[in-house]
């Protein structure tokens, strides 16, 4: 199973934030000590930086696991907002990674939402580097037990950003294999986040990357660029 990163309250709290706080509560507190106009003003002044520069981004930063009904709005409708548009952002690239991995394009951006709906309906926290590979997780989940099922799957339709050599060489590995060699090759993802995201030992994926590098070797060595 994927997991979402927990988050924890000082992860709402970076150092800038901590400032704003300090500031926020010190005009309040100065401004009830003035017994006058300027008094309200400082109050009107420490509310307003307290509301709108730490309330809210602490809302949109960490979501900590309330029920669906209880949320804070505008925030959360930021935040969401947030993560299309960073999902939008990555399409192309994530796009490139499933269609390595899986021969059918149809198939690959069928999942491919799939799996984003399925990230955006659990995520909770601060749009990171964390979301792509989420996403990432719950597509290989999909993909895997799609071919669990064994459901027969197209060959490649004018794959326009793959070259058709590629396409070929990891099609002659095993699912698993192909899996994690876009992973490492085309994610850039370091092993052990490889080994995390698809749920199986280091070691055993190490031993498989090794076998599926001389498998490569051999199918480039062949010169079969069909």
């Amino acid at each position: 199973m994927c997991k979402v990163p927990a988050r924890r309250w000082t992860d709402a709290f970076p150092p800038s934030r901590v400032v704003l706080v300090i500031l926020s509560l010190a005009l309040i507190a100065v401004g009830m000590l003035v017994r006058d106009v300027t008094g309200l003003v400082l109050l009107g002044l420490g509310a307003v930086a307290l509301v709108t520069a730490v309330v809210f981004p602490v809302i949109r930063a960490v979501e900590f696991g309330f029920p669906t009904g209880v949320r804070v709005t505008t925030a959360l409708r930021d935040r969401d907002q947030e993560l299309q548009t960073a999902f939008l952002g990555q399409r192309g690239d994530l796009g490139l990674y499933t269609q390595l991995m899986c021969d059918d394009p149809a198939l690959a951006g069928k999942l491919l939402e799939a799996a984003w709906a399925r990230t955006a309906a659990v995520w909770r926290g601060p749009v990171t580097a964390d979301l792509r590979s989420y996403v990432l997780c719950e597509f290989v989940h999909l993909l895997t037990t799609h071919a669990r099922l064994g459901v027969a799957t197209r060959p490649p339709v004018n794959g326009p950003t793959i070259e058709p050599s590629v396409q070929n060489a990891l099609s002659a590995l095993l699912l698993a294999a192909r899996i994690s060699v876009v992973l490492r090759e085309f994610a850039e993802l370091p092993v052990a986040r490889i080994a995390s995201l698809t749920g199986r030992p280091l070691a055993e994926v190490v031993s498989e990357l090794t076998r599926s590098d001389a498998v490569l070797a051999g199918f480039v060595a062949s010169g079969d660029n069909s």
